[in-house]
């Protein structure tokens, strides 16, 4: 599919509040390790619809996890250990067909099959941090 999406914003306001939320989900993602992208999906729903801001926000993330990893790195937070170690292997081998197989789905799923299963997701996340 061919399209081309922007983000505009009609007034400085509009400017602040992203780079605002960009900014959280940049504290939030080097703080938790994860959740950056909630933040910022929040605020590109107001510019794009759901499937084009799931994408956006991956984008933003990808690059903000990198460097997240890079500086704990560097902080020695992640040793290079665990870094180069096999034992990540299997979660990679699962995870590159599981977010190809995700970014195939993205565009032929219902909104609402999205955001449900979306709002489970954050739930189970929530109950899980919150009870275990």
């Amino acid at each position: 599919m061919n399209r081309s999406f922007r983000i505009s914003p009609h007034n400085a306001a509009e400017l602040l509040l992203l780079a605002v939320a960009g900014f959280g989900a940049g504290l939030v993602n080097g703080l938790l390790g994860t959740g950056g992208g909630i933040l910022l999906l929040f605020a590109l729903r107001r510019y794009a619809k759901a499937q084009d801001a799931f994408a956006s926000a991956l984008m933003c993330i990808l690059p903000l996890s990198a460097l997240s990893a890079v500086l704990y790195y560097f902080g020695g937070t992640l040793p290079s250990d665990v870094l180069f170690s096999a034992d990540i292997l299997p979660y990679l081998l699962g995870a590159i067909p599981g977010g190809l197989l995700g970014a195939y789905l993205l565009d032929r799923m219902k909104l609402t099959v999205l955001q449900l299963l979306f709002a489970a997701l954050l739930l189970f996340s929530g109950w899980r941090m919150a009870f275990s």
